[in-house]
């Protein structure tokens, strides 16, 4: 009966401190109008572009426009404002003929009968070489010859 009764306190605590945090939380958000702000919810940071140690180029969708802005350490700037794209359509996907080259079953020879399919077209797959256990690990020789390779290409002064 003690530890239940010991259960039941530390477990109500434990929401009471929750309960606490949670509307503490709600009501710094409210004040400081991060939560829930219909300005908020309509920016969003499309790309970034660093020029320095303390400047970069930030595109930003701002709802129907696009704006360019230029941030430094002294403030932002806009640089450009464009309307912004309309959504692109769903590509339509292509009608695939997909020729079945077996030869029929009982007959020494013959043609094949085509078989008609629709979906994507799938490339066609390049057929791999044994592969060995240890290939793409760190002790795999032609990945540290690519390692080298890199670290060369890299290091060359141009």
């Amino acid at each position: 009966m003690e530890t239940a009764q010991m259960l039941l306190r530390a477990g109500g605590g434990l929401l009471a401190v929750l309960g606490t945090v949670w509307v503490l939380t709600r009501v710094v958000a409210a004040r400081t109008g991060t939560a829930g702000s219909p300005q908020a919810a309509r920016l969003r940071v499309v790309a970034r572009a660093s020029l320095g140690r303390h400047t970069s180029v930030v595109s930003v969708d701002a709802g129907d426009r696009v704006l360019v802005l230029g941030v430094g350490e002294h403030g932002v700037r806009l640089l450009a404002e464009q309307p912004a794209l309309p959504e692109p359509e769903p590509v339509a996907e292509e009608r695939v003929e997909v020729l079945d080259l077996a030869l029929p079953t009982g007959a020494g020879t013959g043609a094949g009968t085509a078989a008609q399919t629709t979906g994507p077209a799938a490339p066609a797959a390049a057929v791999p070489g044994p592969r060995s256990p240890v290939a793409g690990s760190l002790v795999d020789p032609a990945t540290w010859r690519a390692v080298v390779s890199v670290a060369r290409e890299r290091t060359v002064r141009r």
